[in-house]
């Protein structure tokens, strides 16, 4: 009888415990709801093993009544952290357009752009679309985030004054620099706050890599001397970064609106009170110890961004970007009558000069911008906001351009293409006046265009879902041949229009039969390309060249498909083929075929691919593109005294060339980094 009475006492207490757990699981699940982690996260995985990890360890913890306290403190982390997982969720869910946008990554002792950003900014005297890569490089609208860059010709490392997120992608003066140096790869990765210490960091983490020429480091006389130091991203850091509803709590607290500031704007580094201009003044002639510790600094880590820059063989270059008070009067009278500023005790050329000193002493390359920026005409920046507008992005690049036109005292082509778009192909019509084709890359596909010789006047031919490439127009400039269809599945016909993209028709007509890279002759009258054939297997045979007469209908046979063949092209006189064929299963040379003897004679005999022959008006010179050393450059043959020129050496790619009817110059196609497009090239 006691032991059943001992029984019955301790029901009730089971009951009190499974109740509490019960009670304390149900609030656990309240709070640490697995929607709301799911909403904020975007992980399903997180969603589930979070709540679990947290009731896991509450049944632990429960069942040691010794850990009580623990306990209870778990209790209340869990309460908080699910009161910012709800508010970061309603936040998001709700009230989206108060989010602070956060377009940066952090990373250790600098942070950089995310990759695949695509936001708008606005800003009462601007609207600008900021787009990136992968990479976090900044890109136009219309270029593909996929694509990337792995080398350069010239870095160019600052901040915001090279961020330049006041202006559109082709606003930048990196992107203007492209109108005088159209063949450099140009890469952009200036970053709003970076000091010389982040620079620095970028540099020897990343910058490095794309093994640049040339380095660009911008200064600008703004806050480029204040706060030199290494900096290191705290807790409240990584939380706005990772947090919406932190970042919108904290920002105003870590970041003044220019609307509260004294004079309604950013007027670094003049500040309204003199221990402040003693301390980050670049201007103000008297000197703190922390003013004299950030020049110190300033001045060892340009000395150590030097050394790294030299150590890979490259050119450090220092540009100087004034302010608008060292330019516009009006600014300047408004910073020293607003904050009673003593004019003896400033020296509004010191920061140039100290600047200039430095890198005399580190045999650094300096570029001074302080003059251009006085002569030149209209304003250079934004009324209120400090950075440059777009005649100051030109101005820029104009100084820069200037600089470098004397030391690169050398043949430039010019960059036809107004969009980056991935024009190529591009073809005139010998016998025209001036009218050319190439191919486009439009609403997913591959699109033909028509225009004249400096691409000014483009007309569209197709609209369709369907990949046109390849274009060869007809003497008289009437008719284009191209290829249409799936490159990639070798599934492609050889087809006809009129030049105002009307009439198709196709030559390649046969059942399993395909064609590819047409090419009139110089009367009109036939076309020549390469076709193969799929048999009742699916297998495939090589490429062989043919001729198809557009006047007699009928189809000549002039290669065997023992081995690949393709772009055949005709000589002006209309006795002789190029094209180009892999013997052997080696690399790609160009062959020269005589119509009348059937006699095939090989032009090159490389180690590398040759590919894109294309013939002068007067049959004397082959031009092609090759790639040696893993790069497409151009090449020219005299095929009279059977000697090639390499004509460019670029660290970009450059293929599809063509001359023009008079054969003074060359139109290609190109790519450079992120940029790519038409060029014309005058020939010596």
């Amino acid at each position: 009888m006691q032991r059943n009475k001992g029984l019955k006492e301790t029901e009730p207490i089971l009951e009190q415990r499974l109740l509490k757990l019960l009670v304390r699981l149900l609030i656990v699940i309240l709070l640490l709801n697995p929607v709301i982690v799911f909403l904020d996260t975007g992980s399903l995985i997180a969603s589930i093993l979070c709540p679990t990890f947290v009731l896991a360890l509450m049944f632990v913890l429960n069942k040691k009544r010794s850990l009580s306290r623990l306990n209870v403190l778990l209790f209340n982390i869990v309460v908080i952290v699910s009161f910012f997982l709800h508010a970061e969720a309603i936040l998001n869910c709700r009230y989206s357009e108060y989010i602070i946008e956060d377009i940066y990554r952090i990373s250790r002792k600098y942070y950089f752009n995310k990759p695949y950003l695509d936001k708008t900014f606005r800003d009462k005297e601007f609207i600008v679309q900021y787009k990136t890569n992968k990479q976090g490089f900044r890109i136009s609208a219309e270029d593909d985030p996929e694509t990337t860059v792995n080398k350069a010709d010239w870095l160019f490392i600052g901040d915001s004054y090279t961020q330049g997120a006041q202006v559109q992608y082709e606003d930048l003066f990196t992107s203007k620099l492209y109108d005088s140096f159209s063949n450099k790869i140009i890469v952009n990765a200036g970053i709003s706050g970076f000091g010389i210490a982040d620079e620095y960091y970028y540099f020897i983490n990343e910058g490095r890599k794309l093994r640049p020429e040339k380095v660009f480091l911008q200064i600008c006389n703004f806050n480029d001397f204040m706060n030199v130091k290494e900096k290191s991203s705290g807790f409240s850091d990584y939380l706005m970064h990772y947090s919406n509803f932190a970042r919108l709590v904290l920002y105003n607290f870590k970041y003044a609106n220019p609307a509260e500031l004294p004079l309604g704007r950013w007027t670094e580094p003049f500040y309204p009170d003199v221990k402040s201009n003693r301390d980050y003044n670049i201007f103000y002639t008297e000197q703190s110890e922390q003013k004299i510790r950030d020049l110190k600094n300033f001045e060892h880590y340009l000395s150590k961004l030097n050394k790294a820059v030299k150590d890979i063989g490259a050119e450090l270059i220092v540009f100087q970007i004034p302010t608008k008070e060292q330019i516009y009067y009006k600014y300047f009278e408004e910073v020293v009558t607003a904050f009673k500023l003593d004019i003896e005790k400033l020296d509004m050329k010191y920061p140039n000069t100290f600047l200039k000193n430095l890198c005399d002493g580190n045999e650094i390359t300096y570029i001074d911008l302080l003059d251009d920026f006085l002569t030149a005409e209209g304003e250079l920046f934004y009324q209120f906001d400090e950075h440059l507008n777009v005649p100051g992005h030109v101005q820029v690049a104009n100084s820069i351009s200037k600089y470098l036109l004397v030391e690169e005292d050398c043949q430039r082509p010019t960059l036809l293409s107004r969009l980056n778009v991935g024009d190529r192909y591009p073809n005139i019509a010998i016998n025209s006046h001036g009218t050319l084709t190439y191919q486009s890359f439009r609403d997913g596909n591959f699109e033909l265009f028509l225009s004249d010789t400096l691409l000014l006047n483009i007309e569209r031919l197709t609209w369709n879902n369907i990949d046109e490439a390849h274009p060869y127009i007809s003497p008289d400039g009437n008719l284009i041949a191209f290829t249409e269809g799936d490159q990639a599945g070798l599934k492609t016909k050889v087809a006809l229009m009129q030049a105002n993209g009307n009439g198709r028709k196709y030559i390649t007509t046969q059942e399993n039969t395909f064609g590819a890279i047409p090419a009139f002759n110089h009367t009109g009258t036939k076309i020549a390309y390469a076709e193969w054939q799929f048999d009742a297997d699916g297998k495939l045979s090589n490429p062989r060249i043919v001729i198809f007469d557009l006047l007699q209908g009928e189809k000549h046979v002039i290669t065997s498909d023992s081995f690949e063949h393709w772009r055949p092209v005709f000589s002006p006189d209309g006795k002789k083929l190029y094209f180009i064929a892999k013997e052997n299963n080696n690399q790609f040379d160009i062959y020269e075929y005589s119509l009348d003897e059937g006699v095939r004679r090989n032009i090159t005999n490389t180690p590398y691919d040759e590919w894109d022959p294309a013939i002068s008006p007067d049959g004397k010179t082959l031009v092609y593109a090759a790639q040696k050393n893993n790069n497409w450059d151009l090449f020219l043959h005299d095929l009279q005294l059977n000697q090639c020129k390499q004509l460019t050496d670029s660290q970009g790619d450059e293929w599809d060339p063509a001359f023009s009817p008079d054969g003074i110059s060359l139109y290609y196609a190109g790519t450079f980094g992120l940029r790519n497009g038409i060029f014309k090239l005058t020939l010596n």
